[in-house]
């Protein structure tokens, strides 16, 4: 009974989250309980009495499985596109400040927005990094920047009117009278292992060791990491008819295994009362 709550906490997350731009849905993996062994197999009896103590949960894995895409026309609005090792193509990296040192997380979120001193930051103030020139090979997300659009392009000296972002997440600055300026690089992190990471909430995960080698961010469309889409959003890739079903049989058993317990007291009952 303790088991088909958690699935159906994590089936009520799954549904709350629905509509969450770049959530990623999680099932509940189950495994037998430990055995109670009343006698062992032997030379006269090939086969053991094993009686099981009902199942627990092993694991509660996130799908990475990419959501649908959803055109916004928004510059600001990115999305990673493709399967790669990852199954969904890998994670924008985000920080607290604008140097990332260590304190970086990932996200799939690429609702972004652009603060009043240029820099493209996460619905939460989180800033968006990158790098000032193109990746050669993978590096750590601890080695990035944040990507900071300029008020002017510094050749001309014209005023920046748009932005644009390549799908190799090549960040350009787009000056009124048509000047260019590439401002930096949006990299990709991608993981061997991404079930390894750890939610934070907030769309935001958390790397761990279990997820693979640090050292994984990289040049967008190159290896396992996905293209960028700009004006687009990628939706959570929760299955609501999915969902409900499940949300059925995890009820059916919860209510099967209590009328269990009901049974197994009412049989002790009757046994106690036969002394009687």
């Amino acid at each position: 009974m303790t088991s088909s709550q958690t699935a159906m906490d994590v089936i009520g997350n799954n549904i709350a989250n629905s509509n969450t731009v770049g959530f990623k849905n999680s099932r509940t993996d189950f495994v037998d309980a430990v055995y109670q062994a009343n006698k062992a197999a032997g030379g006269n009896g090939p086969t053991c009495q094993q009686v099981g103590l009902g199942d627990s949960v092993a694991a509660t894995p996130l799908s990475f499985a990419q959501g649908t895409f959803e055109s916004t026309g928004i510059t600001t609005d990115l999305a990673i596109n493709g399967s790669g090792i990852s199954s969904g193509g890998g994670f924008f990296v985000v920080s607290k400040s604008t140097s990332s040192g260590s304190s970086t997380e990932l996200t799939r979120a690429g609702d972004f927005t652009l603060n009043s001193a240029g820099y493209l930051v996460t619905q939460d103030g989180y800033y968006v990094m990158g790098s000032a020139n193109p990746f050669t090979g993978l590096t750590t997300p601890g080695s990035l920047q944040a990507i900071q659009i300029p008020a002017t392009i510094a050749s001309t000296g014209e005023n920046v009117s748009t932005f644009s972002v390549g799908t190799d997440g090549t960040v350009t600055a787009v000056g009124s009278s048509g000047g260019s300026q590439v401002v930096g690089y949006l990299g990709v992190a991608s993981y061997v292992n991404p079930q390894g990471l750890a939610s934070l909430g907030n769309n935001r995960y958390a790397y761990t060791a279990a997820a693979g080698d640090a050292a994984s961010v990289g040049t967008a469309g190159e290896g396992a990491a996905g293209t960028i889409t700009q004006g687009a959003l990628e939706v959570s890739n929760v299955d609501l008819a999915n969902e409900f079903t499940q949300m059925i049989t995890t009820q059916r058993a919860f209510d099967a295994n209590s009328k269990i317990i009901t049974t197994a007291n009412e049989m002790l009952q009757t046994a106690a009362d036969l002394k009687q």
